[in-house]
């Protein structure tokens, strides 16, 4: 048996205690597919643009889980062969919570409590690196170095910007904390511009979100539009020549009409920047796996294969059906099961969030 199999009948073996989360195992043309995925995610950089391993930006809090739940979350993604993603504070945290109607705010910040909180997760968020195979990663040159040493390069993000606290001077100030990706809105209404799900307020990006977006460009910050109207998105498009990513959504289809996913003419203007839209597997938009692989073609036949990536929310998500980062490689088959080649497969994993982080980096001048 040559070492390649091996090492594939091994990792499938690690797989394939996850059959009772519901993702397929597989026989026949699948194996195959699985073991072409397998290979393939050795030498394809993986990201996941949105997620909170462990859930700890809660952590302190009744909804942290533990230590180990992020230990093993980043387990996962080793096994999984993740090489990176957006570990991704959250800036409202301590205002949302989720009722029969999805999430909501339910009170407004108190002054400095929005630095505060943030400060805290991303303290938090230090100390357990300094535990775990994962570390904090400026740019792709640190990602490609940590693989080699068998550690999960950690980008940091932040959803939502209520941390600047309408002052947009304060961008320099997270960039110089290592975030490298700001997701302007959340759920929680704040001064940056309207959400996908809430009333107007502002007619899309207000004047202080762009003062934002233009700190973000000058300094080589990912804009990510997830969670923002599409009045919003286009405004942005119109002060920013930057790619976007949108890190995590899926199309709006049959009776699937959740505000947080998007019509086509929304994706359509993320691509047209050059970005990339990340594939978000959740409960509002899937009932099992197999429908995240079919949203996940609907999303390429509509922008482009050069258009499409992967955002799980691991962790944070809603009745997620990419519950493991185990199920990266079932993904990658599926996807080869579907009619897309290797190398296609490659940009969806990893590849097209890996061009526009270079050049998103690149243009920035890092200068503070």
């Amino acid at each position: 048996m040559d070492l390649s199999r091996r090492r594939f009948l091994e990792r499938l073996g690690m797989l394939a205690v996850g059959a009772h989360c519901g993702w397929p195992l597989s026989s026949g043309t699948k194996e195959h597919s699985l073991y072409q995925a397998t290979e393939l995610l050795d030498s394809h950089p993986s990201i996941d643009l949105h997620c909170h391993p462990g859930l700890f930006p809660a952590h302190g809090t009744a909804l942290y889980g533990g230590d180990e739940a992020v230990a093993q979350t980043v387990a996962d993604m080793r096994a999984g062969n993740i090489w990176g993603g957006f570990f991704s504070l959250v800036a409202d945290l301590a205002l949302i919570e989720l009722g029969p109607d999805g999430v909501t705010a339910n009170r407004s910040f108190e002054p400095g409590e929005a630095w505060a909180s943030y400060q805290q997760q991303m303290s938090a968020l230090n100390e357990l690196l300094g535990k775990l195979p994962a570390a904090a990663a400026l740019g792709l040159d640190d990602m490609d170095m940590l693989h080699g040493q068998g550690t999960i390069a950690a980008f940091i993000a932040c959803e939502g910007a209520h941390c600047l606290e309408g002052h947009p001077e304060r961008v320099e100030r997270i960039y110089v904390d290592g975030v490298r990706l700001l997701q302007l809105v959340h759920y929680a209404m704040d001064v940056m511009g309207d959400l996908q799900t809430h009333e107007a307020v502002y007619d899309g990006l207000s004047a202080v979100g762009r003062e934002v977006v233009g700190e973000m460009d000058r300094l080589g910050m990912v804009i990510d539009v997830a969670h923002a109207s599409f009045k919003t998105v286009t405004d942005i498009t119109q002060v920013s020549d930057s790619p976007l990513v949108l890190s995590h959504s899926q199309l709006r289809h049959g009776d699937r009409q959740h505000p947080r996913l998007l019509e086509p003419e929304h994706a359509q203007a993320i691509a047209a920047t050059g970005g990339v839209i990340g594939m978000w597997p959740s409960g509002f938009g899937n009932d099992s796996f197999d429908d995240f692989i079919d949203n996940t073609m609907r999303m390429i036949d509509l922008v482009g294969v050069d258009h499409v990536g992967l955002g799980t929310d691991m962790d944070g998500n809603y009745k997620p059906v990419f519950d493991s980062y185990r199920q990266l490689p079932h993904w990658a088959g599926g996807l080869l099961d579907k009619g897309l080649s290797g190398s296609e497969v490659g940009q969806v994993v990893g590849g097209n969030a890996i061009r526009v982080m270079k050049q998103v980096f690149q243009k920035g001048s890092g200068h503070v």
